[in-house]
């Protein structure tokens, strides 16, 4: 009778301890949105124990008391480990190739050429136009419409400057880009010049003033910048030039990331 009650004791000992060397962990697992995500799996992380989440996004798993990590994957998705804990997990996980679209909206002052006098000066007017693309974990694209909608200073306003180009990573807040494209290299010209009446014999004064626009390349340089989750703003100067005559477009814009 002692052997029994020596063995029922050693059993149940063993059951107990075997009982105090596993645990159970529980949570979900979801996408960033908080979706969940069935067909998921969760596994001890350098462990042998693993489970399929549920359609609920749910799971339940037991695994070693001293296992310390978990690891969750899911097709598409980057793996996520957590620290194992005694209340619900819940991984998070992200796409491999997460991308976030933006468009802005953008304005800024453009430099037009201007003869007068035979001297070169500058002269200013502004631009208007759209900004938009994807920005990724570190590259990107965008494209970039500008117009001048003064139709005083250049002869096609409807013709905008257009860029394709990169972004950048440069900081979690921060992409540069840079592009080329196609657009119209604008200028005014204002002559002055005299001629003699040939009936008067008098000088006549004659003034003449055009204006011009050209086929030109376009070249892009500046930042994006994330200001808030959904929000994006950008500065950047864009350069136009036919090699002979050159705008420059200083622009800047704020917009909506979806």
């Amino acid at each position: 009778m002692r052997k029994i009650f020596l063995m029922l004791a050693l059993a149940l000992a063993s059951t107990a301890a075997m009982a105090q060397s596993t645990r159970i962990i529980k949570g979900a697992v979801v996408d960033k949105n908080g979706n969940p995500l069935p067909g998921a799996t969760v596994e001890a992380t350098n462990g042998a124990e693993s489970t399929t989440v549920d359609a609920d996004g749910t799971f339940s798993l037991e695994v070693s008391r001293w296992l310390n990590t978990a690891t969750a994957r899911y097709a598409g998705m980057r793996k996520k480990t957590l620290e194992v804990q005694d209340g619900d997990m819940v991984f998070r996980l992200s796409p491999k190739y997460e991308m976030d679209w933006f468009l802005n909206v953008v304005a800024g002052v453009v430099t037009v050429e201007r003869y007068a006098y035979n001297t070169n000066v500058p002269n200013t007017t502004y631009s208007l136009g759209l900004m938009g693309g994807f920005l990724g974990k570190n590259w990107g694209g965008y494209t970039k419409l500008l117009w001048i909608p003064n139709s005083s200073f250049v002869s096609e306003p409807s013709v905008p400057t257009v860029t394709i180009g990169a972004t950048k990573s440069v900081f979690s807040f921060m992409h540069a880009y840079a592009g080329v494209g196609y657009g119209k290299s604008n200028g005014r010209n204002k002559e002055y010049y005299s001629l003699k009446d040939p009936s008067s014999g008098d000088e006549v004064s004659i003034t003449n003033e055009y204006s011009w626009n050209n086929d030109a390349m376009a070249f892009d340089l500046g930042a994006i910048f994330r200001v808030r989750k959904h929000i994006s703003a950008n500065v950047g100067i864009s350069c136009v030039t036919d090699f002979d005559d050159t705008n420059y477009y200083f622009s800047a814009g704020v917009g909506y990331v979806f």
